[in-house]
């Protein structure tokens, strides 16, 4: 499994990392800092799965979302966000992410991966 991580915050970022690192075993992770490098990451590296900040510079991360699901409606992306859910997780999921989650429950996120791959 392919496996892009967008997100500007490189201490974030080497989190995620850990969490895959420890709960799966067969992938290959790409990391990025912003939404246009997604965009592009996404064309060129065909990912499987997607996890992308909200606030990141040059595209934020809905908005890369939603061209990154128009070119490629196949992966997965999981929105990884501490803006609040009630206001987020609707125009997450309308903009093609197949989920939310709150930063403050990035526990739960390798029971989320294996659940929707």
């Amino acid at each position: 499994m392919k496996i892009l991580i967008a997100e500007d915050n490189a201490n974030i970022r080497k989190l995620i990392v850990r969490l895959i690192e420890s709960a799966l075993d067969d992938y290959e992770l790409i990391e990025c800092s912003d939404g246009e490098q997604a965009v592009s990451y996404n064309s060129r590296l065909h990912p499987d799965l997607i996890l992308m900040d909200i606030m990141m510079n040059n595209l934020d991360g809905i908005s890369a979302a939603k061209i990154i699901h128009k070119d490629s409606p196949g992966t997965k992306i999981i929105i990884v966000s501490e803006l609040p859910e009630e206001e987020f997780k609707s125009e997450s999921l309308k903009a093609g992410a197949a989920d939310y989650l709150n930063k403050s429950l990035l526990y739960e996120l390798p029971a989320k991966i294996k659940m929707l791959m």
